[in-house]
């Protein structure tokens, strides 16, 4: 049996065995420190989204070849574009969720350049 402990909805630890005032989890029941917790509601649990740091040439390279000769080309007439490139070039760490990461990934969105399946794929550490 697991259990979550929760103070003020938020999970602060998920234990093997059970506690007075412990929510008994369901089997394959996803919890985690960190999530918020919603007795009536399906899931019970919402986790807290996942935060992923690369350098900047993981970052890069986690476009394919396309996309990047794409983004170059339209870098060289769309100042917008040149300057995100820029700033994700000289970064010494890209955060998936730092506001020019998510605004500069929108407006490549935005102008055709990735679709939003692929700008989520590249921010949420899945390839």
């Amino acid at each position: 049996m697991r259990q979550a402990i929760i103070k003020n909805n938020i999970v602060v630890n998920v234990i093997a065995g059970s506690l007075p005032g412990g929510i008994t989890l369901e089997e394959m029941e996803p919890c985690e420190p960190g999530a918020t917790y919603v007795p009536n509601g399906n899931p019970r649990f919402i986790l807290p989204p996942r935060v992923y740091q690369w350098t900047a040439y993981e970052f890069l390279n986690r476009f394919t070849g396309t996309e990047r000769e794409a983004i170059r080309t339209e870098a060289k007439t769309n100042p917008n574009v040149a300057d995100f490139l820029m700033l994700a070039t000289a970064a010494q760490v890209i955060i998936s969720d730092d506001p020019v990461t998510v605004a500069g990934m929108g407006y490549l969105v935005s102008i055709g350049l990735i679709t939003e399946q692929r700008k989520n794929q590249i921010l949420d550490g899945s390839l």
